[in-house]
């Protein structure tokens, strides 16, 4: 990529980020995307690379790589599906031109940023050091979760509530809540089979 934008950016992207971190569990979605003019008059396909760049961007603090095999291949389709002219002209994408943001990890209370000039940055490692935390509000249960307690013939939502409740009541903490769940999920197949819950 000579003088190519080396990265793409989603406009507005604060609004689909509930987390102030990369590597979030969730992005949010709005129907009211489906409202939207500009997304509306985008192409089936180009929605949906759309919605796959926010989750992209999401990564890495709304920065993507301008690398369609790379995004072909994360989003799992074909590169010549590849076609950001679209998106760009709708003005739902933006290329980092001149500067592009670094992200180094933030606390709780502050955001640590700098800029660098493109040309001269090496390709950015986006860190990610979590901490155990409580029972984060609005946590729910992903599809992994649920495809793995269908598996075991187990209730997900029967198994969530108890896990939920337990875990608030205790006030534990863990740096992975969908790890700590998945954990509940195998020993209470395990809990089950000793003649427990």
């Amino acid at each position: 990529m000579s003088m190519a934008q080396k990265f793409l950016s989603i406009k507005n992207f604060e609004k689909y980020q509930h987390f102030k971190k990369a590597m979030p569990p969730w992005i949010k979605l709005y129907r009211s995307m489906y409202g939207d003019r500009d997304f509306m008059m985008l192409s089936i396909s180009s929605r949906y690379l759309y919605i796959g760049l926010i989750m992209l961007a999401s990564e890495g603090c709304n920065r993507v790589a301008n690398d369609p095999p790379w995004i072909a291949q994360r989003l799992a389709i074909s590169p010549s599906d590849i076609d950001l002219k679209p998106l760009y002209k709708s003005g739902l994408l933006i290329a980092s031109e001149s500067s592009v943001r670094r992200y180094t990890e933030e606390t709780e209370s502050e955001t640590e940023e700098s800029r660098v000039d493109s040309a001269d940055a090496p390709p950015a490692k986006v860190i990610s050091i979590s901490r155990a935390s409580v029972f984060p509000d609005g946590f729910q249960f992903n599809e992994r979760a649920e495809e793995m307690a269908k598996g075991y013939g187990l209730n997900v939502h029967k198994e969530f509530a108890a896990f939920r409740d337990h875990h608030i009541a205790k006030g534990s903490t863990f740096k992975d809540w969908d790890a700590a769940f998945r954990t509940w999920l195998r020993n209470a197949v395990k809990f089950a089979a000793k003649g427990g819950r």
